[in-house]
């Protein structure tokens, strides 16, 4: 859960550590340097800096660098630990040479985390404005929109289109959207309480979109003007929608 609390020793254990002499790759130049950041500990023991997603923190000497996750921070903020600002490995692209298969995997479950921290965003926002949910009956009926796009031939043209909101920041641009809905040649399209785009068929939705709390918006509607789905598993995914 997002609310938990890692104590230090696993957190120490699953980030990386940073050694004296630990081999460091630069993709951007192709180049591996010797890094040695040994004089932070003695000066910012018991502090932790941030930099591009990245915190480096140093625990009773060590020194350890973890990508920004919202229980890392609440982890150290809980732990005693202060921010300050000082060098953070692996920030600006380069990687543990070792451990980047560690690297890896950890900037990986950040990235899903985030995905999770936006959903539990849109739902207290949703909470607090009365946007409800729908039933799953409904909900299973209705495409979700993928956030890699759904490639698309219109008249003269490819395109894709993607979620109203395609990020994992909740911010003024989700706040405008979420909640909301439109239609147009019996397709509509609504942000659900979770932040994702769903598109549905015929407007039996409706009623229970505003029952639930939905309002009408401005909002391009996808697949309301005859265009042809590209990829082949999201076009069936679509053809099974009900009206």
């Amino acid at each position: 859960m997002a609310n938990d609390i890692m104590a230090m020793d696993s957190l120490k254990e699953e980030a990386v550590r940073v050694y004296p002499g630990i081999a460091v790759v630069f993709p951007q130049t192709a180049q591996e340097e010797t890094l040695n950041i040994s004089d932070l500990a003695p000066k910012f023991n018991g502090c932790y800096a941030v930099n591009n997603s990245t915190v480096c923190f140093v625990s009773e000497n060590e020194i350890f660098a973890i990508p920004q996750t919202r229980l890392v921070i609440r982890s150290l903020h809980s732990a005693g630990f202060r921010q300050e600002h000082f060098y953070v490995p692996f920030s600006n692209w380069d990687y543990p040479k070792r451990e980047q298969a560690k690297w890896k995997y950890l900037q990986e479950k950040a990235r899903a985390s985030y995905e999770d921290d936006f959903a539990e965003d849109c739902i207290s926002y949703c909470d607090k404005h009365n946007i409800g949910t729908l039933s799953d009956e409904t909900l299973q009926n209705c495409f979700e929109m993928p956030n890699s796009g759904v490639p698309v031939k219109r008249l003269y043209f490819e395109d894709c289109y993607f979620p109203v909101i395609n990020s994992t920041c909740f911010d003024s641009v989700a706040a405008d959207h979420i909640g909301h809905f439109c239609t147009n040649n019996g397709k509509v399209i609504f942000v659900y309480q979770n932040g994702k785009t769903y598109v549905a068929k015929g407007y039996k939705i409706l009623n229970e979109l505003r029952g639930s709390g939905y309002t009408e918006a401005g909002m391009f509607v996808p697949f309301s003007n005859g265009e042809q789905i590209l990829d082949s598993a999201l076009k069936a995914r679509w053809e099974s929608i009900t009206k």
